[in-house]
């Protein structure tokens, strides 16, 4: 809970109102360093954040671009946090565009949703721990819970485990679609 905490508060320094209050002071941050390579990194990635140019931070991994995002040390400028926020954004927006489509076959050919879940799930287990910690408390078990049901929709039986005590709403799994 601490993490997400603190996750929710260094996001707030680069998205949302805080860092559009601050645009001109984020663009006129310059890293404390004499590296051409760190400075021009930091001068692409304001250029990129308002407009032109390519993220510098393009293609990094999940984890390299939450070290990035949630660094508060100083070592990196706003924009270069923001930058790197909007490439794991549109990495994780591309993964869920792509496994909502494939939960949508799974249920119109099967009745079910429980491939979708656990795409769901392993996509969660690899995500940095801080943004693990943005998500409800009982966000994997819940998942968990879906996937063991194997609940089929169409017939509204339990295939798995679990019994009819354990059937969650329709309305309910489906809204995970929406997260």
């Amino acid at each position: 809970k601490e993490l997400g905490e603190k996750a929710t508060t260094l996001l707030k320094k680069i998205t949302g109102p805080d860092y559009d209050a601050n645009r001109a002071i984020n663009n006129a941050e310059v890293p404390d360093s004499s590296d051409p390579e760190r400075l021009g990194r930091a001068a692409d990635a304001t250029k990129f954040v308002n407009g032109s140019g390519k993220n510098p931070f393009a293609g990094l991994s999940r984890d390299q671009l939450a070290l990035i995002t949630y660094d508060d040390s100083g070592l990196y400028t706003t924009n270069e946090r923001r930058a790197a926020w909007e490439e794991s954004y549109d990495q994780e927006y591309a993964w869920r565009k792509e496994v909502v489509a494939k939960a949508m076959a799974e249920y119109n050919s099967s009745g079910k949703l429980t491939g979708f879940f656990s795409e769901v799930l392993d996509h969660y287990k690899t995500l940095p721990a801080i943004e693990q910690a943005q998500y409800p408390e009982n966000y994997e078990a819940k998942l968990q819970k879906w996937i063991d049901l194997d609940y089929n929709y169409f017939t509204n039986t339990v295939e798995g485990k679990g019994s009819p005590d354990d059937i969650l709403s329709l309305q309910e799994s489906l809204n995970i679609l929406q997260q």
